[in-house]
């Protein structure tokens, strides 16, 4: 906290705790966000509205739904979102969202409109990742399928995946003033604890909600739960205690119906220790690894300021402004014991100390700007223009020792400290314009929009850089982007209706592709930068068909995603022989194509007979095939078909739940290996696991989510955690949990 804003959570939580009830304003009487229209998705069209109404594909999540999925993380919130999963797991945790074959930093994670920190792996040292949200702050999640740059710019060339955090007036109802939530839960699956806590209040034109939560786990138990091998024999996963805390604090003025002022700040921090036992045991070009261990931590701070203001006048009906600043942080160490060198002080092998610390940090502000129009012409229009601003500074520092027995230094091969990439400024802006013009009496509705950015990446060279990569020239990169959408939707009956959408997206080329800089001598290879690499770009059609009755949802969709100039970070081009070192290079890929179908249905068979009322037939599914043009082959990323079914009874208003769900998986096709003389890649597996979900309210505060997992006990991979790894690796290790239990009691008062 000390980085950003060392007083800022403390200053709110006072300036709460002296905001005393004095008022019996309740939040029922008090505008929301979104409080002008009906809120069903927000971030899908940049306005409120509901799904049946958007030409795309939508999930959503609410804060209840959260916990009745007994859900501690992002990859349990996607449990059963067929074509959506996180990747990650091991050491260095979660990484970031899959969405219909598309990963990385090319699907954009949102927390109240800010994006998250990029990925950044180096070696085997560093791999900064994104799981940077604690969904227990979260009050709403909303998954976008496809490309959205048209709406939020670079990085959502594969989707969005937008968070929302809690706000007062989800807890002051019914005319109170003061209002708290507690929650305790258990996961098996990692051995975690987890206690989270939320108080909110209300008084006169002041409303105010503080948070935090803590979490307590072990690793992610692989298949194997009691293996004490090590090296590559090894069937556990590697011992591991985690520790992660969030903060969160929010206080909103709202003088009128016209104004309303948002002060937030939030935080998360965690520490993750591992005995890496997987690597014990085993050498490195001739040298035996006696102990490893990593110690690494993880931080991010954020503080925002919101102002919206509602009226009629020429050019607005609403506009709003967010201002924010953003710290993130990875730490990440790594000591080992290594024998095998022999040394200046003895001709003879030895026991030495080896230390690898990385840290990779990146900071980002913001101003966006926004305004919304209603009006009557030729058709109904709503009308949505705006700006953004966005500086996103980023920079990494290697560095290591190796000491003998006595603690004398020993020479390295590489240079230390280190940077493989000189520190990077990325400025983007952008001017965008929406609207939606509903004909015929609403039957017919067309949303066109444009989108236009414009960015450039300034590198910063400095002693670091330089020493440790002589010779290695740096470059300004800019360039700018004009993005495009058009989706319409048409009621062919009351409750059915079809959409087409066509939508284009763009990601910049990463600053660290453009500029790096890494020789590994005793490897014999170098990383050459690469100016000259062009935005990646997409072309997208959607389809689709939804319909309701009192007793049926349903939807389907097709979509067909056209990516051009795809950008493979390391690619081997070629080999100098006067340095003897093999060239990698980021490289942009002619075209890749992916395509799919997604449906969901949801049935109420006490609609139709009064036997059955009370229970719920649900199921959804997911198929997508992807085609790399140059070389033929499916993208490695691309996630195999999926269908979730569930069976349950009760509703909201009954006093339990419960609900039977199976996950069906199709094996993993898309992993290939272009030398014939190399080993076999390992293709997951299909399977199929079952699980129940249940809710009982204890009284009429307190409420019991209960989660039971993989009840067969079904061993089984996710496609992520063993991609481009051989049929002759011991992959045990990667393997997902056993049969597990997840409960949390949710108390509010």
């Amino acid at each position: 906290m000390q980085r950003l804003f060392p007083n800022t959570l403390l200053t709110l939580a006072i300036a709460m705790a002296l905001t005393s009830p004095q008022s019996a304003q309740s939040a029922e009487n008090l505008d929301n966000d979104e409080s002008t229209f009906e809120t069903i998705t927000v971030h899908a069209t940049r306005s409120s509205r509901q799904i049946n109404e958007i030409a795309a594909t939508v999930s959503t999540y609410n804060e209840k739904q959260i916990d009745q999925l007994a859900a501690r993380n992002i990859r349990d919130l996607v449990r059963y979102e067929p074509g959506v999963s996180v990747e990650g797991n091991g050491r260095y945790g979660l990484a970031g969202f899959n969405i219909r074959g598309i990963n990385g930093d090319r699907v954009l994670i949102l927390l109240d409109g800010v994006p998250m920190a990029d990925e950044f792996s180096f070696g085997p040292f560093l791999s900064a990742r994104r799981d940077f949200i604690d969904i227990d702050t979260i009050k709403q999640v909303e998954i976008i399928r496809g490309p959205a740059s048209t709406l939020y710019g670079s990085d959502a060339i594969g989707g969005v995946v937008a968070f929302t955090s809690k706000d007062p007036s989800d807890y002051l109802q019914d005319g109170k003033t003061v209002a708290a939530k507690l929650k305790l839960g258990y996961d098996s699956a990692a051995n975690e604890k987890l206690l989270n806590g939320q108080f909110a209040g209300v008084a006169g034109d002041w409303q105010w909600v503080i948070g935090a939560t803590q979490r307590n786990s072990q690793e992610t138990h692989s298949y194997f739960t009691s293996d004490n091998s090590t090296g590559t024999n090894r069937q556990s996963s590697d011992p591991q205690d985690n520790d992660s805390r969030a903060l969160q604090a929010k206080l909103i003025y709202q003088p009128s119906d016209h104004h309303r002022l948002t002060i937030q700040a939030d935080s998360l921090k965690g520490n993750s220790e591992t005995q890496v036992l997987s690597s014990v045991d085993t050498r490195v070009r001739g040298v035996l690894i006696k102990e490893s261990e990593g110690d690494d931590e993880r931080e991010r701070q954020r503080l925002q300021l919101s102002y919206q203001y509602i009226g009629e006048h020429v050019l607005l009906d609403k506009a709003s402004l967010r201002m924010f600043v953003q710290a993130t942080d990875n730490t990440q160490i790594t000591k080992e014991v290594r024998f095998g060198l022999a040394t200046r002080q003895s001709d003879s092998p030895e026991d030495l100390y080896r230390q690898r610390s990385s840290e990779f940090s990146q900071d980002n502000k913001g101003l966006i700007m926004q305004a919304d129009k209603q009006f009557s012409g030729w058709g109904q229009h709503y009308l949505i223009y705006g700006m953004e601003w966005q500086q996103t500074d980023s920079e990494a520092v290697r560095n290591g020792s190796t000491k003998t027995r006595e603690g004398a230094l020993l020479p390295e091969f590489s240079v230390f400290p280190a940077r493989d990439f000189p520190v990077s400024e990325v400025v983007e802006k952008s001017l965008f314009i929406q609207d939606e013009i509903r004909f015929m009496e609403g039957k017919l509705s067309v949303s066109p929009g444009v989108r236009y950015d414009t960015f450039s990446v300034t590198p910063f060279s400095d002693p670091l850089f330089e020493n440790a990569n002589p010779g290695v020239d740096i470059a300004q990169y800019d360039d700018s982007k004009l993005s495009a959408k058009l989706g319409t939707v048409y009621k062919l009956v009351n409750n059915v209706s079809v959409w087409l959408q066509f939508a284009q997206g763009f990601r910049i080329p990463p600053f660290d592709d453009v500029n790096i800089g890494f020789t590994n001598f005793a490897g014999g290879y170098t990383s050459l930068p690469n100016p000259n690499l062009e935005p990646e770009s997409v072309d997208s059609w959607e389809v689709g068909i939804r319909a309701n009755t009192d007793s049926t949802d349903w939807s389907v969709s097709a979509y067909l995603n056209d990516y051009d100039n795809f950008i493979e970070s390391r690619t081997m081009v070629g080999f100098d022989p006067a340095t003897q070192l093999i060239q990698f290079q980021a490289t942009n890929r002619e075209n890749v194509e992916i395509r799919g179908i997604d449906g969901q249905i949801s049935y109420y068979p006490g609609a139709h007979f009064d036997a059955l009322d009370g229970w719920r037939v649900q199921a959804s599914a997911s198929w997508l095939d992807s085609e790399d043009k140059q070389t033929g082959q499916q993208i490695e990323s691309i996630l195999p078909a999926q269908l979730v079914f569930g069976i349950g009874y009760g509703s909201e208003e009954e006093p339990w739940s419960v609900e039977v769900v199976a996950t069906a998986v199709e094996r993993d096709d898309s992993q290939f290996n272009s030398d014939p003389a190399s080993p076999e890649l390992f293709e997951t597996p299909g399977y199929m696991t079952l699980d129940m979900l249940a809710r009982i309210d204890l009284t009429k505060h307190a409420v019991l989510n209960l989660g039971l997992f993989n009840i067969t006990d079904r061993q089984y991979w996710q496609a992520s955690e063993v991609r481009g790894r051989t049929v002759e690796e011991n992959l045990a290790r990667f393997s997902s949990p056993g049969r597990s239990v997840s409960a949390n009691i949710v108390y509010h008062f």
